[in-house]
């Protein structure tokens, strides 16, 4: 709960902080008051009713709640100096508190110096004080978690159905929304705005708060919202604050998604280009039939494994069941079996048994498979013509049997399996190629060891936008998925399976090239992803250019705003030059260290951007020349390097100087390579950051 008027409110940043500091304890005395009058009541209702009246217990309980009740209203007010609650709820709360404490106070009065006929108004008074401070108690409740705190989860409370289709789906009021209800609004609504900001309507969330609009169209990485989330967790401007429900990386992709790609409130979901991770995420998002699965009878279990097959639990304590024959031969009959276990078998292997057509028509009953295994057996379409309506099938291994390219067609259109493996088969690669190019399933045509082919891990990603700071930073992963281990190193090695392990974030105060990978059972490891982190020395803030990047893609100052770009050349955050070099001159106040520089750069041949083929470094002082301090080549128009689009960081170890004034040249690559389709022509330069640290 929180005392104080809203009319009385001044700015924060005028209030003493040690005023601010006694306000922050309302939440902790305000309890007392509340405790200590419901225990008085009982103690007068049950000495009421046992004609023992306690009246000493009566007069010292109700002493001890007059005190904390006065003191928590002088520390409510001073918790209303901070402001961002809203001022109707702020005052019905105020004066329902002040008469609440006025109320007490009087029931105290009345038991010690009252003349025997007032007596009899102390018990109604104090069920209307007892009323009154459950009031307060409600718009408390308002003023720290909203409006709808008590509601939320009543069983009276009409619920709204979630869509059941992807394709039903609105992107904000759907998926968005639920995001920021969960995790933000607890502090952003209609009677609590922290920072004067409220997220629960489109007009709100557009309009911003104290710091100004937390949105900004098409670009998520530059959106305070976003900045804020990334934020490390010990940041005081870290959102959610530490200790509150955070936001997960999925939410946090859905909401950079979402910012990217206009910051619509009304389209559909699925109104943009499509995209696996969303659709894989949106399901998360749809209205779910909860099916309830009993447990397989015990008679059915020995009847099953007397026929040869070995069952467990897919998960300990579910019904759920996965099967496998493991004698020498099958028979009609042990397939006849597994009837008695339909409702729970979601997992059959039947590989490398004497299983042949005659016996599979039984498998049709079994209706929950989502993974079936019948490779290296004597099968053919007929038996893919049985399995037509299971439906929930997600995985068909039917490799090194007689299926051919009717019966796989079959099975894609009418089943749409997540997965089938086909190899040795008498399906044809081609003919499979063009039908996963117009269905959903992959069909898997190589040669692979036990249920899949050995793929490659994809590389590990983060989670951590910002690569450049000034004290510390914490460098968040997305979590791996599946069982894999990522490893990592910060030496610039590579690393490998023997390498440190991430199992947490990892907090840097150095520059570092970040190297990791994933690694996993079975599987390939993941190509290594890289990434440099800068702990910078100075803030550049004078500098001089010789010539000004094109119109198309101005902005000097960028190169020195501690923003890194991306690869696209067009998402605002690169200078482009055509044609020239880029040539500025650093002016410090007085002389700094210099030891390392690093010049960020972007390489897209097909958009006519090369590397810079050299860079140079030089350094003066007051009434001195320049002299060359440092210097790096680069082979720019490379025809085999050239085609992969690249960001690449340039990093130049310098002698330790002493300069106050350094001057960069970025040599642009010149015409283009005979190779490229644009030879002769001027090449472009893109830089979106140097640094110095």
């Amino acid at each position: 709960m929180l005392f104080g008027g809203i009319s009385l409110i001044q700015n924060a940043n005028n209030v003493p902080e040690f005023v601010l500091f006694l306000g922050r304890f309302h939440p902790l005395i305000l309890h007392l008051p509340i405790g200590g009058l419901l225990l008085v009541f009982y103690f007068d209702i049950a000495g009421r009713i046992r004609k023992n009246y306690p009246e000493t217990l009566i007069k010292n309980g109700l002493g001890f709640s007059v005190f904390f009740a006065i003191l928590a209203c002088i520390l409510g007010y001073f918790l209303s100096l901070e402001g961002g609650y809203e001022e109707n709820t702020v005052n019905i709360h105020m004066w329902t508190g002040i008469c609440t404490a006025i109320l007490i106070t009087l029931l105290f009065l009345l038991k010690r110096f009252t003349r025997e006929n007032f007596k009899k108004l102390f018990f109604p008074l104090f069920v209307t004080t007892i009323v009154l401070i459950s009031i307060t108690g409600h718009y408390g409740s308002i003023l720290t978690h909203g409006d709808n705190f008590i509601t939320q989860y009543s069983p009276l409370k009409k619920k709204i159905k979630k869509p059941q289709v992807i394709d039903s789906l609105q992107y904000f009021s759907d998926v968005i929304y639920p995001i920021l209800e969960a995790k933000c609004i607890q502090c952003h609504n209609t009677t609590k705005q922290k920072g004067e900001l409220s997220l629960i309507s489109e007009a709100m969330i557009l309009k911003g708060g104290k710091e100004g609009k937390i949105i900004e169209p098409d670009n998520a990485l530059n959106s305070h919202l976003i900045k804020r989330i990334l934020l490390p967790l010990e940041d005081e401007k870290h959102m959610p604050p530490s200790g509150k429900n955070q936001v997960t990386s999925d939410e946090i992709w859905l909401l950079k998604h979402w910012i990217d790609n206009g910051t619509d409130f009304n389209k559909k979901a699925l109104a943009y280009q499509e995209n696996d991770t969303l659709i894989n995420l949106l399901q998360n998002y749809l209205e779910k039939d909860i099916e309830i699965i009993p447990e397989a009878s015990i008679t059915a279990l020995n009847n099953v494994v007397e026929a040869g097959f070995s069952v467990y639990r897919i998960a300990t304590g579910q019904p759920q069941l996965s099967a496998k024959f493991v004698r020498d031969s099958i028979t009609t009959d042990a397939i006849k079996t597994l009837k008695g276990i339909a409702e729970q078998l979601v997992e059959l292997d039947l590989n490398n048994t004497t299983l042949t057509d005659d016996m599979t028509k039984g498998l049709k009953r079994l209706k929950r498979l989502e993974k079936l295994r019948l490779d290296n057996t004597k099968i053919s379409n007929k038996t893919l013509n049985y399995l037509v309506d299971l439906k929930k099938i997600k995985v068909l291994n039917v490799h090194h049997t007689e299926i051919d390219n009717e019966g796989i067609i079959a099975i894609v259109d009418k089943v749409a399996p997540d997965d089938i493996y086909v190899w040795n088969t008498k399906v044809d690669e081609e003919y499979a190629k063009q039908l996963m190019k117009r269905s959903q399933t992959v069909i898997h045509h190589g040669i692979f060891e036990g249920f899949a082919e050995i793929k490659a891990l994809k590389p590990p990603t983060l989670i951590t936008e910002q690569t450049i700071f000034s004290d510390s930073l914490m460098i968040v992963f997305n979590s791996p998925l599946r069982k894999a281990r990522l490893y990592y190193t910060i030496d610039g090695t590579d690393p490998d399976s023997t390498s440190l392990r991430y199992t947490a974030p990892i907090k840097i105060t150095n520059s570092i090239k970040l190297k990791a990978l994933l690694h996993q059972k079975e599987w390939l490891p993941s190509p290594i992803m890289e990434e440099d982190f800068f702990k910078i020395k100075y803030k550049i803030k004078d500098f001089d250019m010789v010539h000004q990047p094109s119109s198309k893609y101005p902005g000097a100052q960028k190169v020195f705003d501690f923003i890194k770009g991306s690869r696209v050349f067009s998402d605002g955050k690169w200078t482009g030059y055509e044609g020239d070099n880029l040539i500025t001159t650093i002016n410090f106040d007085e002389p700094k260290t210099i030891e390392n520089i690093s010049v960020g750069c972007l390489r897209d041949a097909g958009s006519w951007i090369l590397f810079p083929k050299r860079i140079e470094v030089y350094a003066r002082n007051e009434n001195t020349a320049f002299q060359k301090i440092g210097e790096m080549d680069y082979d720019a128009t490379n025809e085999k390097e050239a085609k992969e689009i690249r960001k690449k960081n340039f990093s130049l170890k310098i002698p330790q100087t002493n300069a106050k004034y350094v001057k960069i040249v970025v040599h642009n690559a010149g015409k283009l390579p005979k190779w490229h389709q644009g030879a002769g022509q001027a090449s472009w330069l893109f830089v979106d950051e140097i640094l110095i640290w």
